[in-house]
């Protein structure tokens, strides 16, 4: 299994590889190179069993005989005792043909902890196996960060630093990540938005730097990040099929695309997924797409659901590869029509393609403080901004949807406390191994948004 640039340069990784690098050269992202073909056997042991089980088997199938034998079953399972639920998210029915999986239950409170854990956990020994060191460089809207901090601090082989915008994330997720402690840490709050820190975290995978600081990426800009998400999109699908004969729906909160895009890949190896429907607050580059085919950039608004407010998809980009049929040359032109004119065309049989799979839908923050109201009252549940547009667009959606529909829920509610209780006048309960976190002193460095004044701070902080 080899992966290649989807903007199609000459160079190609293997797994193993891709653990420590970001971008490709060509500042395209990783993709296979072909699909795996999963046998009915094989399917059946993704679509049953643990977490760890599943996504151990599914970077096996992605070129795990890349790595030492044993480093990847180890590593996850090693990652998968920090959760409170280590068999895999919990999914519970909400009525006739609908159900959650909630994703929160991982060391912090959001869904990027079942990737981010284990791929820590593969990174470091990986590292410590060849007498290694790297630095981790991950753009955050809130929940990456967090994760991010939370899996790699005071590791020996590893620093982290973490970019997130000024006043564009939740106070809890910034004491997430400011408040560790650790000397292997460095939160750098960046005067811009999240696509400015996106922006200068993937111009530095560029620069010499990136040699001597050993950059690498455990954002979703990782293929090995997402490849681990597949596995409870497999598990999920899975336990929904064993009750009922029909396509299972994902309806998933999305900004960077990479959480659906784990689904899209799940469904391609044959997880019996019937829909998947990306879900977008006010910043509604996704949205806009489907409506207009067009993908344009506008002015990221700043939203009760932070984690959402992104006007560039990143992850898009591997799925316009998929839609261009492998053409790498035309998702260069893409890309650098939409880097220099801010948009780009699709044709009518690409989104024919494209809307073969996904559905996307908009939920402005009124309708997502309503979502919230309505599944207390309904369900006597407490969700957060970010889920809440999944269970409007489940509302709006039903009649469009066939057979079972699953709605993913991306973080705890505890981390928007703010905005639940607007909606619903309850502060939702703060999980008891928050409290030290959230009285504790925090640490950051203030920066300007540009590589030069990121690259300074991490050199004043790790020469």
């Amino acid at each position: 299994m080899n992966y290649i640039s989807t903007r199609g340069g000459n160079e190609t990784q293997t797994l193993a590889q891709l653990l420590t690098r970001g971008t490709a050269s060509d500042g395209g992202l990783f993709v296979p190179q072909t699909w795996p073909n999963v046998n009915p056997a094989r399917l059946g042991k993704l679509l049953t069993g643990e977490y760890a089980d599943i996504a151990t088997e599914v970077l096996q199938i992605f070129g795990g005989d890349s790595l030492p034998e044993g480093l990847i079953n180890n590593a996850v399972h090693k990652a998968m005792d920090k959760f409170d639920k280590p068999v895999g998210p919990p999914v519970n029915p909400l009525g006739e043909e609908r159900w959650s999986m909630e994703l929160m239950h991982g060391p912090t409170l959001a869904f990027k902890d079942f990737a981010l854990a284990p791929l820590a956990e593969i990174i470091d020994s990986t590292l410590r196996h060849h007498g290694r060191r790297a630095t981790v460089l991950c753009a955050t809207s809130g929940d990456t960060g967090a994760a991010t901090v939370s899996a790699f601090a005071n590791r020996e082989n590893l620093n982290a630093v973490v970019l997130y915008p000024n006043g564009g994330v939740s106070e809890f997720q910034r004491r997430q990540m400011t408040t560790t402690g650790a000397d292997n840490i460095l939160p750098l709050c960046v005067d811009g938005d999240f696509d400015q820190c996106q922006k200068i975290v993937k111009s530095l995978y560029q620069t010499p730097a990136a040699l001597t600081h050993g950059y690498t990426a455990v954002n979703s800009i990782n293929i090995v990040r997402i490849l681990l998400q597949t596995a409870y999109y497999f598990r999920t699908s899975g336990l929904v099929a064993g009750k009922s004969s029909k396509p299972c729906n994902f309806i998933v909160p999305t900004g960077n695309f990479g959480n659906v895009y784990a689904a899209y890949i799940a469904k391609q190896l044959g997880a019996p997924i019937g829909k998947l429907v990306v879900t977008s607050n006010d910043n509604d580059v996704l949205p806009r797409l489907f409506q207009t085919s067009k993908m344009t950039g506008n002015q990221t608004l700043k939203t009760i659901s932070p984690s959402m407010d992104i006007q560039v998809s990143s992850n898009f980009e591997r799925l316009l590869w998929n839609i261009k049929g492998g053409d790498g040359a035309a998702v260069n032109t893409a890309q650098s029509t939409l880097e220099g004119n801010n948009n780009y065309q699709l044709s009518e049989t690409e989104m024919a393609q494209l809307e073969k799979d996904f559905i996307a839908f908009k939920c402005p923050e009124t309708e997502a403080l309503t979502a919230i109201q309505d599944t207390w009252e309904n369900h006597q549940k407490i969700i957060c901004p970010h889920s809440a547009t999944a269970f409007k667009a489940a509302q709006a959606l039903s009649g469009d949807l066939a057979g079972e529909t699953v709605i993913v829920e991306t973080a705890h509610p505890a981390k928007f406390a703010d905005a639940v209780f607007k909606a619903i006048g309850i502060h939702p309960e703060v999980p008891p191994s928050t409290e030290a976190m959230l009285n504790a002193t925090e640490n950051f460095k203030s920066v300007e948004a540009s590589a030069t004044a990121v690259q300074a701070a991490i050199d004043a902080k790790f020469a």
